[in-house]
């Protein structure tokens, strides 16, 4: 009895040392242990969410983990800034080798919405130039935040709360402003009403004996008159015109005798002028006579064809 209770404490202890066995060989692998590591720094502007596990991953591929974060203050300005130190891969379990170009940089994402841990996404540069440089240890790179998806909808919320707030002062403002409009108007209102109605009362009388004008020129045959009036003021305008047109004809079939006769009334009009001016100045001209003016010669008249031809 005694020699196989032995055998089952020995048994159970062999299985829990398996075990054991087993969860530290577990442990052994999924820890990294016994690969070459280096360590990089990472400059960041907030310690939040980040601790000495944070996980380290390059394109979804967990490659490292934080080991420690240290904070730095600025001598001259007193800024409060973290430096992490990050323990990377040299290779992947299938033994290629990972290296991070110079220009790689650190993005800090939460982890999800619900909880404030964070990882480090390590962002390598696009472009691939032949011979470029890769970091080494003790490297220091910089780091972004990316915001959740949250803490943007809390800010566009805060955002448009302000707006808000400050539509609705507005509004609070335009509508006493209308409310002392309204008043001032009603008061108006109130002062003029008594000096509308006496004007609607004036105006109504007024249409009525305008209403009763009309209707006694209408009885009266005003429109006839009138008609016969446009009648006979367009009978009149058509012998106007008859007149100007005959008298046209007769200035035309006219012209030169009207022409002499304005010419011979010219003369005249100098004689006189000359002999009253000639009185004027010597009164004994009377007596002795005046000398008449010479004539100018006439170069716009035609020469008369019948007493031309009678000239030798």
């Amino acid at each position: 009895m005694p020699v196989e209770t032995t055998r089952q404490d020995f048994l159970i202890g062999l299985l829990i040392v398996c075990a054991i066995a087993i969860v530290v060989g577990a442990l052994i692998a999924t820890s990294g242990w016994g690969q070459h590591r280096y360590d990089i720094y990472v400059r960041v502007a907030s310690a939040e969410g980040i601790t000495t596990d944070t996980r380290v991953l390059v394109k979804g591929l967990e490659v490292g983990r934080v080991t420690r974060i240290t904070p730095r203050v600025a001598a001259a300005t007193g800024a409060i800034s973290f430096l992490a130190r990050l323990s990377v891969a040299e290779s992947f379990q299938d033994g290629a080798r990972l290296q991070l170009p110079v220009g790689t940089r650190a993005q800090i994402e939460q982890v999800n919405q619900i909880s404030a841990a964070a990882l480090i996404r390590l962002e390598l540069p696009d472009t691939a130039a032949r011979g470029r440089t890769f970091l080494q240890a003790g490297d220091t790179i910089s780091s972004t935040r990316r915001v959740s998806p949250l803490d943007a909808m809390s800010d566009v919320a805060a955002h448009l709360s302000q707006e808000v707030e400050a539509v609705l002062h507005e509004s609070h403002r335009t509508l006493a402003r209308m409310q002392s409009t309204l008043g001032q108007v009603n008061e108006t209102v109130r002062g003029i009403t008594p000096d509308v109605e006496a004007t609607l009362h004036n105006v109504a009388g007024t249409m009525e004996r305008m209403n009763g004008m009309i209707a006694r020129v209408d009885r009266a045959g005003f429109p006839d008159s009138l008609s016969a009036t446009l009648a006979t003021s367009h009978r009149a305008l058509q012998r106007i015109d008859s007149l100007t047109g005959a008298a046209q004809i007769l200035t035309a079939e006219n012209r030169r005798d009207l022409r002499e006769a304005v010419t011979n009334l010219t003369r005249l009009s100098r004689q006189l002028n000359h002999f009253a001016d000639e009185m004027s100045r010597r009164p004994y001209r009377l007596l002795t006579g005046v000398k008449p003016l010479s004539q100018p010669r006439d170069t716009t008249r035609r020469a008369d064809p019948v007493r031309d031809s009678t000239r030798p």
